[in-house]
C-alpha cells in the first residue's frame, strides 16, 4: 500500500510527499512475504523519475529491477523471450509447439510469484523504452520494447490490457521515428484492445488521441479530427481530464478545420475551447464544482445541500483516516493496538460514507448534472458581463492556444512560446521579486513583456474595450500575477509609470472556465446576516512547545523556525480598520490568545460574509515534518505543545462557512502547485468549506504593505464601489502605485510590494452582495 500511496502521490506531482512513502516502503520491503517487492520499489521509483522528467535516473533504477525481477524467473521463462538470431521479427510469437514456450507457461500458470515477477519484468522493459526515447536513444527504446514484446507472446501472456500497453508504447515509438502510418496502426491497435479489456476507460480515450496525433502528421486532417471527438467525447462522459501534450495535436485540428472553413469557424473554436478544458481538469476545479453545486441547492432546498455536505464530509473523515493509519505504518514500532483501532474507526468511516451517498442519491438524483467540471463555451459567455471578458489558456509542449471570450464570441489565437517557455519565463520573473541579501534585484520587465506578448497581447485591440477580466491560466502562469505584466515599453528604473495591466483592467483568476460558470451561479447568495469576522494577533509558541511538535532528531530546526515567527504589528492594525469599515464588535474578532484552533473551529463563521486572517501561512516547503498546508494561530494557553497552533487544510475543511469572501492576507496562500495544481491547500479548502471567492498572495508579502492594500480595499468594497473585491483591490494597488515617490517611498512601486494579492473566484460582486 505505501507503494502504490508513493506512486499516486508522484503522478499528482507531490514528490516530496512521495519521497517519503518510498523511503517507508523502502524500510519495509526487506521484510515483505511478497518477494517481488524490492522489484516494484525499484520499478515504481524509476516510474517517479519519470514523472519528475530526469529519464537517466529513471532508467537506471528501471535497470535495477529488471534484474531483480529477472533472478526471479525461472531461465526457460527468459530464454523463451530471446528472439533467434536471424529468425522471426521482433513481434515472433514462438507457438504453443515450441517445448520452452510450453514449460515456461506452465511454471507461470502454477506460480502466482512467478507470473507477476514476469508481468513486472515486462511492464519494466516497457517503460526502459519509455525512458530510453526520452533520453534520445531510439534504437536502444526499439531493442527494450521489442524484448518486452517478445517476453509477453513467447511466454503466453498476452492480456488485451497488457497488448494494449505495448502497443501503445510501439506507437509512441513509431512516431517518434517518423513512421506515421506504422504508428496510427499501433495505436489503432490499443485502442481496440483497451475497448475490449476496459471499454469506455481512459486509456480508450488516450489512444484514440494518440492515433489522431499520427493521422495528423499523415496529413489525413479530416480522419484526426474525427478521432479526436472520439476520444474527447469519451473523456467528457467520464469527466476525466488529460495532459496538453497528449490533447495539443487536436487543437491544432480543430484550428486548422477553422481556417479552412471559415464559415464555420465560430462553432470550431467554440468546440475548440471545451476540448481545451480536458486539460484544467484539477482537484480545485472538482471541488469548487461540488461546493457550487451544494450552495445553489442550499436556498431552494437546505436538505439537498446538508445531504451532500454529509457525504463529502464522510469521504474528507475517510481520507483523514486513512492518512493517520499510513502515517503510523511508517512509524514503525509496535503500532498493532493502534491499527487495530485505526481499521475499526475506518469499517465505521466506510459504512458512514456508503449511508451518505444513499441518502445523497435520494435527495439529489441529478447532481452529477449539476457538479459540471466541462462547460461549453457559450456558458461562459452567457455569464460574462458586457464589459468583461473571459481569457483560457492551454500550454502545450510545441506551442500555447489562447482563449478569448467576450462580447458574444470566442475568439482564438497561437502563442509560440511552450509550457516550458512560460515555465523559464515565470521563474525568471519570480526570481526578479524574491529579495536577496542587498535587497530587491532590478525587475525583469523584459520577459515579464515575453508573457504579455505570449498571452495578451494577440487581443490587445479587444482588450481596449474590457472593464474586467477573468483569466484561468494554466501550468506555470498559476504562480504569477497578471497584474505585474507590461502592456508596452518599461524601464526598471522608472516602475511607477510602467504600462502595467492593471492599468487597463480589473483582474480576477479562476482555475478553470467550469469554476467560472460554477461560482459565478452562487455569487452573492450567502444568507449570513453580518458582514465581517476577523483572525489575527497570532502570539508565537514558545520553543518547549514548537520542540514537543517538531522534535529535532527527525524535524531538523523546525522548532526554532516556528518558534520565531515574527509577530505582526501591521496586521493588527489592518485588522482594526477592517472592524472600523464594517462597524465589527468584540465578538466578531479572534484576535491573540483567543485566536487558536479550537476557538476558530467552534465559532459560527457560517453568520459571516466575510471572513478576514492576518497572520502567516506556512507549505510544507517552509518547515520539516509539517504535512500539509496550514495557517498559523495561538497556541492555546498552557498547552504542551504547538499542535493546535497550526490550522491545517483538513481542519478548514471542517469549517462551514457561507461567505461571499475570505481573505487569506499571509504569505503564500495562493498560486500553483507541483503536477498542476491550481491552488494551495489553504485557498483549496476554503472553497471547500463555501468560499465564493478568495483574496490570496503569491508570494512573501510586507506587513506594513499589506495592511494599507487590504484596508483600503475593504474600504472601498463596503463603500460599493464598481467591480466588487476585485475592483476594490485594483483601486488599492494602482494608488499605491500612484503615491509611490510621493505620498509613499518610491521603492513601493515594485511588484513586489503591490501585485503579491490576486482575487480568486468571483471578485466582481457588489456591496449589496457582499
Amino acid at each position: 500500500p505505501l507503494l502504490e500511496l508513493a506512486l499516486n502521490l508522484s503522478d499528482a506531482g507531490q514528490f516530496a510527499a512521495a519521497a517519503n512513502s518510498f523511503a517507508a516502503a523502502a524500510a519495509l520491503a526487506p521484510r515483505s512475504s511478497d518477494p517481488t517487492a524490492g522489484a516494484k520499489l525499484l520499478f515504481y521509483q524509476g516510474l517517479d523519475q519519470l514523472n519528475q522528467n530526469q529519464p537517466a535516473q529513471a532508467l537506471a533504477l528501471l535497470n535495477q529491477a529488471d534484474a531483480a525481477y529477472a533472478v526471479l524467473l525461472p531461465s526457460e521463462v527468459l530464454q523463451a523471450g530471446i528472439q533467434p538470431a536471424g529468425g522471426a521479427s521482433e513481434f515472433a510469437n514462438f507457438g504453443p509447439g515450441n517445448s520452452q514456450n510450453l514449460l515456461a507457461a506452465q511454471v507461470t500458470l502454477n506460480s502466482p510469484a512467478i507470473q507477476d515477477a514476469l508481468l513486472g519484468l515486462i511492464e519494466t522493459r516497457r517503460y526502459e523504452a519509455v525512458a530510453l526515447l526520452a533520453n534520445g536513444d531510439k534504437a536502444g527504446a526499439a531493442r527494450a520494447i521489442a524484448g518486452a514484446q517478445n517476453l509477453a507472446t513467447a511466454n503466453g501472456v498476452t492480456p488485451p490490457i497488457l497488448a494494449a500497453r505495448l502497443s501503445r508504447s510501439s506507437g509512441e515509438l513509431a512516431l517518434a521515428n517518423g513512421l506515421d502510418r506504422s504508428a496510427a496502426a499501433a495505436f489503432n491497435q490499443a485502442a481496440l484492445d483497451f475497448a475490449s479489456d476496459i471499454p469506455g476507460s481512459r486509456p480508450v480515450a488516450e489512444s484514440e488521441l494518440l492515433r489522431a496525433a499520427a493521422l495528423h502528421l499523415e496529413g489525413r486532417d479530416s480522419e484526426a479530427l474525427a478521432q479526436c471527438r472520439r476520444g474527447i467525447a469519451l473523456l467528457g462522459t467520464l469527466q476525466l481530464g488529460t495532459s496538453a501534450a497528449l490533447l495539443g495535436p487536436c487543437l491544432d485540428d480543430f484550428a486548422a478545420q477553422a481556417q479552412a472553413e471559415p464559415s464555420q469557424a465560430g462553432a470550431l473554436y467554440a468546440e475548440m475551447f471545451e476540448a481545451a478544458e480536458l486539460t484544467q481538469g484539477n482537484v480545485t476545479a472538482q471541488e469548487i464544482a461540488s461546493v457550487s453545486a451544494r450552495l445553489a441547492s442550499s436556498s431552494s432546498d437546505p436538505q439537498v445541500a446538508a445531504a451532500i455536505r454529509d457525504q463529502q464530509d464522510a469521504q474528507a473523515r475517510l481520507v483523514a483516516l486513512y492518512q493517520q493509519r499510513d502515517a503510523l505504518s511508517q512509524a514503525g514500532g509496535s503500532n498493532a493496538k493502534g491499527l487495530a483501532a485505526l481499521d475499526k474507526q475506518i469499517a465505521a468511516a466506510n459504512a458512514v460514507l456508503s449511508q451518505t451517498e444513499l441518502a445523497e442519491q435520494e435527495a439529489a438524483p441529478n447532481l452529477n448534472a449539476l457538479v459540471q467540471q466541462q462547460v461549453p463555451a457559450s456558458a461562459v459567455l452567457e455569464r460574462l458581463r458586457p464589459d468583461e471578458a473571459f481569457l483560457g489558456i492551454t500550454a502545450t509542449p510545441a506551442h500555447s492556444w489562447l482563449f478569448f471570450l467576450g462580447n458574444g464570441r470566442v475568439q482564438v489565437a497561437q502563442s509560440s512560446l511552450t509550457d516550458t517557455d512560460f515555465g523559464v519565463l515565470v521563474a525568471q520573473v519570480r526570481a526578479s521579486i524574491e529579495p536577496g541579501a542587498t535587497g530587491l534585484p532590478a525587475f525583469d520587465v523584459a520577459d515579464a513583456a515575453k508573457i504579455y506578448g505570449g498571452t495578451l497581447e494577440p487581443f490587445a485591440p479587444q482588450l481596449r474595450r474590457v472593464r474586467e477580466l477573468v483569466v484561468a491560466p494554466s501550468g506555470p502562469l498559476l504562480a504569477l500575477p497578471f497584474a505585474l505584466l507590461p502592456t508596452g515599453p518599461a524601464s526598471a528604473n522608472d516602475l511607477a509609470h510602467a504600462p502595467w495591466l492593471i492599468r487597463k483592467t480589473t483582474l480576477a483568476y479562476v482555475p478553470a472556465a467550469s469554476s467560472f460558470v460554477s461560482l459565478r451561479k452562487v455569487a452573492g447568495t450567502s444568507a449570513a446576516q453580518k458582514p465581517w469576522f476577523g483572525f489575527g494577533d497570532f502570539v508565537p509558541a514558545t520553543l518547549p512547545q514548537a520542540q514537543a511538535s517538531y522534535p529535532g532528531t527527525s524535524c531538523g530546526d523546525s522548532a526554532a523556525l516556528f518558534a520565531n515567527l515574527p509577530q505582526l504589528p501591521f496586521a493588527k492594525v489592518e485588522l482594526e480598520a477592517a472592524a472600523s469599515v464594517f462597524g465589527a464588535g468584540p465578538g466578531d474578532e479572534l484576535l491573540g490568545t483567543a485566536f487558536t484552533v479550537p476557538n476558530v473551529e467552534a465559532a459560527e463563521l457560517k453568520d459571516y460574509r466575510i471572513l478576514h486572517f492576518a497572520t502567516h501561512g506556512l507549505l510544507p516547503t517552509d518547515l520539516p515534518c509539517q504535512v500539509e498546508p496550514a495557517i498559523v494561530t495561538s497556541t492555546p494557553p498552557g498547552a504542551a505543545s504547538a499542535d493546535q497552533a497550526l490550522l491545517s487544510t483538513s481542519e478548514v475543511t471542517d469549517l462551514h462557512l457561507d461567505a461571499n469572501l475570505v481573505l487569506l492576507s499571509a504569505c503564500n496562500t495562493g498560486g500553483g502547485e507541483a503536477g498542476g495544481e491550481a491552488l494551495t491547500g489553504q485557498a483549496r479548502s476554503m472553497f471547500y468549506a463555501a468560499a465564493r471567492a478568495l483574496i490570496v498572495t503569491q508570494w512573501s508579502v510586507n506587513d506594513q504593505v499589506s495592511a494599507y492594500l487590504i484596508a483600503t480595499t475593504l474600504s472601498r468594497l463596503n463603500a460599493g464601489e464598481d467591480g466588487g473585491a476585485a475592483g476594490s483591490l485594483r483601486a488599492a494597488q494602482l494608488a499605491l502605485i500612484a503615491g509611490a515617490g510621493t505620498s509613499f517611498p518610491a521603492k513601493l512601486a515594485n511588484p513586489f510590494f503591490w501585485a503579491a494579492y490576486d482575487v480568486i473566484g468571483d471578485g466582481g460582486m457588489a456591496k449589496n452582495r457582499m
